[in-house]
């Protein structure tokens, strides 16, 4: 037994040092963390404040977790192997889950699902599970997974001669029980996808992909901190083979060069340029349907109605309609993207021909030059009202059309008079459906280009200066969303929480580049992405040297309120909040100049990472954690007012312009709209001024709707009951998930695309109503 003056000595040593977590970040050694764990495991309180004082001696700065942890359950075997093996199961082995989390191994579990999936009796899933138990005792690695787990039951079963319970049990890919439950319920982690056989095959898929990332791609510190929920390392499942996410096209390559949907022209028919418009309509959607498939995110186009303008000279506007319309329904109707979806899609459309285009050659039929893009004002212009107005009149049921998400960008001179009339139609859109998005280029950070793709993501003229360069074929590699509310759980004071942030930016930058180099590899070496490799002018299509990898984050308003008690809405609150907004993009800043790629910083569209960092967070600081929502817990998106804060539009809109000059990225701020603002005269007046006297880069007004199936009547709010045919089960619900419109599912019941967070936080949202 040591003596009190080596303890204390030691003790005052060890209170220096760190110690390497799991997911490779440091943290500051704990006497009093470690002597909990061994309370929390019932081990009497004399033995384990002996441990602990014997177990400082071996501590040593740098010393990792599960090294401390085999040391403690040695000493912990001398006094009482129960309590031993109790300990080393509810710290030192860790379980990956399925469920994208980290565990503690439960031998109760094992027992349960063997019950569930398999039918076994209680007596016999517990004998099962304590030989498993036995086994994995003898193992000696950093983590389980639950395929490990599964084939050693799956052993065990077998040697018991109960190969009727092991069939059952069996993996493939997925757990059978878990395919059994996709086939019959569907999923919702996706609000964009159907229940049907393609995304059956979808999340099967997926799974394994995510599976092999986590094990084979990622290191494990990555992988643990994804699953522990520090950072979230969005669409893993296509980090092996579709690592690139957004893109913008550049719709002049086709009119130019013609189409090739597979990039090489052996394997599918091949289109010369267009010489019609409906040819380029056609190709239009081709082009997005086609990339889609070599893209895990959305598919932007920029500038159209400018670049099609010289197809509409000589038509007249029902002509040109009609064009616009088949393309609109070709856009919602290819139900061929990936696990059955539409391709996600975004249009930016112009008012007119803007400044810096006026004197650009322009390409016309057959992609001959045809003067340029200033020529043909008038076309534009009868481009964007006839899109306009088909997305006005919706389909043939009085629906809105979902996609393309229409983005129409806002620039000085379209303030004038003579746009007046186009400005108001697009506010009937905003007014009907809210499915028309704006994009502010008034304000001081911006140059003559920005361009947003699917939710958010965003390229500006500010890498390299080129508009062309910048904003066109290229976009959005990837992005790593990070935690916020649980930076805020582990500080003392706000030096802690730039430290934290940045080992949690150092683990972001980690996956990026791993990202990126598999990106690499996929178009150069594999060959696998055939359609953006395609030849352009002695050079492919894909410029993957102007990619943005972007960071993420969520729950600035919970981290405020961890910290200082009050959230956004508290000025002196949101000047730390913005403080560490712009710590993170001095840090892209840096990277930048260090590296030459483009980095960025970006408000993530968190449709599940929000409630996903919740429920984790509830679990791992029940006393800590600061959580949205009643039934289901979220937490804020980005850096956006809580959706049920009590707060003027007014204000909403100074708390939150304060982070898009520093989100180049991509931002998005949201005005739910109650009823009363139906009037698009109203929507227009607040247009000019959020676009004339804010910072707000990117905005939409969103309006809850409603759809009876049974009579085709449309309604504003949600509601439960159809007022004209009196239906209550066929009334499905409309509002804006993240950043698009989308189905939420029947009123009456929980079915339907969003997740339980999603569904709770649209409950939640606060309506502005014109008074």
């Amino acid at each position: 037994m040591k003596n009190g003056t080596e303890i204390s000595s030691n003790l005052s040593n060890n209170m220096r040092v760190c110690v390497k977590k799991n997911n490779g970040l440091m943290e500051k050694f704990s006497y009093e963390k470690l002597l909990k764990s061994l309370i929390m495991v019932e081990a009497p309180l004399f033995e384990s404040n002996k441990i602990v004082s014997d177990a400082v001696f071996s501590i040593y700065d740098g010393i990792s977790t599960k090294e401390i942890k085999k040391v403690v359950y040695n000493l912990l075997a001398e006094i009482d192997e129960d309590v031993a093996n109790k300990y080393l199961a509810n710290t030192a082995l860790k379980v990956r889950t399925s469920r994208d989390k980290i565990e503690p191994f439960d031998l109760a579990k094992i027992a349960n699902t063997l019950i569930q999936e398999t039918g076994a009796s209680q007596e016999r899933a517990f004998e099962i599970a304590s030989d498993v138990w036995k086994e994995l005792k003898k193992l000696t690695v950093e983590y389980l997974t639950a395929p490990m787990i599964r084939e050693i039951v799956n052993t065990k079963l077998l040697e018991g001669g109960h190969e009727d319970l092991r069939s059952k049990y069996t993996r493939l890919g997925i757990p059978v029980y878990n395919i059994t439950s996709l086939i019959e319920n569907g999923s919702r982690d996706n609000a964009n996808m159907i229940h049907n056989p393609e995304s059956v095959h979808k999340y099967v898929a997926d799974e394994a992909l995510k599976q092999y990332a986590l094990l084979h791609m990622l290191p494990s510190e990555l992988a643990d901190a994804h699953m522990s929920g520090d950072i979230h390392i969005h669409d893993l499942e296509f980090f092996a083979g579709r690592p690139l996410n957004c893109m913008q096209h550049d719709i002049r390559t086709f009119i130019q060069y013609g189409l090739k949907v597979d990039g090489t022209g052996d394997h599918t028919s091949v289109a010369g340029p267009p010489n019609h418009i409906e040819t380029l309509m056609n190709h239009t959607g081709e082009i997005m349907l086609a990339a889609q498939q070599n893209m895990s995110g959305g598919q932007g186009m920029s500038l159209w109605n400018v670049f099609v303008a010289p197809f509409a000279r000589g038509l007249s506007y029902t002509d040109v309609k009609q064009a616009v319309q088949m393309l609109v329904y070709n856009l919602n109707m290819a139900y061929a993207a990936r696990g059955s979806q539409v391709p996600f899609t975004s249009m930016g459309l112009e008012f007119g021909v803007p400044k810096f285009l006026q004197d650009v050659t322009a390409y016309g039929p057959k992609g001959e030059m045809v003067g340029t893009y200033g020529d043909f004002e008038d076309e534009t212009r009868l481009l964007q009202r006839a899109f306009t107005e088909t997305l006005i009149e919706g389909d043939s049921e009085g629906k809105p059309h979902l996609f393309p998400n229409t983005i129409y960008s806002l620039r000085k001179e379209n303030f004038k008079s003579e746009f007046e009339e186009d400005l108001l139609r697009v506010h009937e859109l905003s007014a009907k459906f809210g499915t028309s998005y704006f994009d502010n280029m008034l304000p001081d950070y911006r140059g003559n280009m920005a361009n947003y793709m699917g939710c958010r993501t965003c390229l500006q003229d500010n890498w390299t200066g080129d508009w062309d360069t910048d904003c066109l074929r290229t976009g959005n590699l990837a992005y790593v969303t990070m935690n916020f509310p649980r930076i805020a759980y582990q500080s003392r004071d706000e030096l802690e929480v730039f430290e934290l942030l940045d080992s949690y930016m150092d683990l972001a930058v980690e996956a990026l580049n791993l990202r990126r180099e598999q990106g690499l590899k996929c178009l150069n070496d594999y060959n696998l992405l055939p359609f953006l490799k395609q030849d352009v002018e002695e050079d492919i299509y894909y410029r993957i040297e102007n990619s943005t990898m972007s960071f993420g984050f969520v729950g600035i308003n919970e981290m405020l309120q961890s910290l200082f008690g009050t959230g956004i809405e508290d000025k002196d609150s949101n000047r730390f909040g913005v403080k560490v907004v712009q710590h993170m993009n001095n840090r892209a800043n840096e990277l930048k100049k260090e590296t030459g790629l483009r980095w960025s910083v970006l408000q993530t569209p968190a449709e599940s990472t929000a409630y996903r960092f919740a429920t984790l967070d509830k679990e791992k600081f029940p006393t800590k954690s600061i959580l949205q929502g009643n039934d289901a817990n979220y937490y804020t998106n980005s850096s956006h007012v809580p959706v049920n804060a009590d707060v003027s539009l007014a204000d909403k809109i100074k708390i939150e312009e304060q982070y898009h000059p520093i989100t180049a990225g991509g931002h998005i701020f949201h005005a739910f709209m109650g009823e009363s603002y139906s009037d698009p005269n109203a929507l227009m007046s607040l247009t000019k001024k959020i676009a004339q006297k804010s910072d707000i880069g990117f905005w939409a007004y969103s309006s809850a709707l409603s759809f009876c199936i049974n009579c085709k009547t449309l309604m504003k709010g949600l509601n439960n009951k159809c007022p004209t045919c009196g239906e209550v089960d066929d009334v499905e619900w409309y509002d804006r998930i993240t950043g698009y419109v989308q189905q939420v599912g029947r009123a009456k019941s929980a079915s339907g695309g969003w997740n339980a967070g999603k569904r709770q936080e649209l409950v939640d949202r606060r309506r502005f109503e014109d008074n």
